[in-house]
């Protein structure tokens, strides 16, 4: 499957716009997110989107949804970086997928739509009562 960068363009709380680009697999009809996004909201791994190319830019850009996979995706936020390894393999217990960005100490996590939600954000609220992390659900499809 050939793989692009496609750019995500969003507006972040500040109200300014936020860019991401994120590897995605070409299909027939369409691109499939190949990444977990670290900043795009409402998009998940596996998502399959339509893009559009900027001539002037020379560069993809997200132009709309043609199937949502089901997938979710949340967010970390740790104080420092340490934490990111043990929390992805308790994480991958639970069934997820995660990328970790050690220089802003955060971890993107796709949660696989066959993945019951509760134990994982279970232990999402625990660590976050605990003050260990705070976290966001960017896109959630799954039901609590």
């Amino acid at each position: 499957m050939d793989k692009l960068k496609v750019i995500f363009v969003q507006n972040a709380d500040n109200g300014n716009l936020e860019f991401e680009s994120l590897w995605c697999g070409r299909v027939e009809d369409g691109c499939i997110v190949d990444n977990i996004p670290f900043i795009a909201k409402r998009i998940s791994l596996g998502d399959k989107i339509k893009v559009e190319y900027d001539e002037e830019e020379k560069a993809y850009y997200f132009d709309d949804f043609i199937e949502v996979s089901g997938n979710s995706t949340i967010r970390i936020f740790f104080k420092t970086p340490e934490m990111i390894e043990v929390v992805g393999r308790e994480l991958e217990k639970l069934g997820c997928i995660w990328e970790g960005f050690t220089q802003k100490a955060m971890m993107a996590v796709s949660i696989p739509k066959a993945v019951n939600y509760s134990p994982v954000k279970n232990y999402l609220d625990k660590g976050e009562e605990n003050g260990d992390w705070t976290y966001e659900e960017s896109c959630l499809c799954h039901e609590d």
